[in-house]
């Protein structure tokens, strides 16, 4: 695993909510819910409803739930090496023993649910990215994910757009740490006053972002209005497209 070092300079633009320049050299994405979305017209790409994690554990599902959230920081980060370090960690804390042929088999589910997220998703994105490249700016991908969840990442239709991809598992930070967005600009070559930054706002990412020196904007183009309207103090972009227009500067002060 790639360790960051922490990044004592961060060169800084005003506060990140201003407007992207035409200087801008850079831009850097999430993915979850940016590029790519688990659901489909509101609902989950792959059905849960009948599948219980918890029970084929032999566990409690409250207890489930809590210790599987309790290490999203050590899921995240890398920390555990892999999703079965993490399942046979919670069914130690549990007193359980774990069954390697039922850990496989959620191995393998949680695979095909992840790779769901990959298909299906709006053209416009794709559009987007082949505009950004035609300008000549540099593109980036920073994402708090694990090993299952991005395996179909190098065989989707967006990684060739891509001149760089941290994944927080494999770097040993994630969002909304400043070293992870120092990180992704070094290994671009620019600086963060010169990127500009789009996702939707999970992981307290914009305000990462911000903090790190970019322009950072709110993509709300797969969200539910009711989420839409949640205001993260950052500009919403509503279509994809709107990300060619603020990266070359056809935006005004906000």
């Amino acid at each position: 695993m790639i360790r960051v070092k922490r990044i004592a300079r961060i060169w800084r633009c005003a506060d990140g909510r201003g407007a992207a320049m035409a200087g801008t050299k850079a831009v850097l994405f999430d993915l979850f819910e940016t590029l790519i979305s688990e659901y489909a017209d509101g609902v989950r790409k792959v059905d849960r409803a009948n599948r219980s994690d918890a029970a084929r554990l032999g566990l409690e599902h409250d207890a489930y739930r809590r210790e599987w959230g309790a290490r999203r920081e050590g899921r995240m980060t890398g920390a555990f090496p892999d999703y079965f370090a993490v399942m046979r960690d919670i069914l130690h804390s549990q007193n359980a023993a774990p069954d390697e042929t039922v850990l496989q088999a959620m191995y393998e589910e949680r695979l095909r649910e992840k790779a769901a997220a990959f298909r299906g998703n709006d053209p416009e994105v794709v559009d987007m990215l082949r505009e950004l490249k035609r300008a000549g700016l540099r593109l980036g991908l920073v994402s708090n994910c694990t090993e299952e969840e991005v395996r179909a990442w190098e065989n989707s239709e967006l990684a060739e757009w891509f001149d760089d991809v941290v994944f927080s598992y494999r770097v040993g930070c994630a969002k909304p740490d400043p070293a992870i967005y120092g990180l992704a600009c070094e290994r671009l070559e620019v600086r963060p006053g010169d990127c500009l930054f789009v996702g939707d706002g999970g992981s307290d990412e914009l305000n990462g972002a911000a903090r790190a020196g970019m322009t950072a904007r709110r993509a709300v183009w797969y969200l539910p209005q009711a989420m839409r309207e949640r205001d993260f103090g950052y500009p919403q972009l509503v279509r994809p497209m709107e990300v060619v227009r603020v990266a070359l500067g056809g935006e005004g002060l906000s």
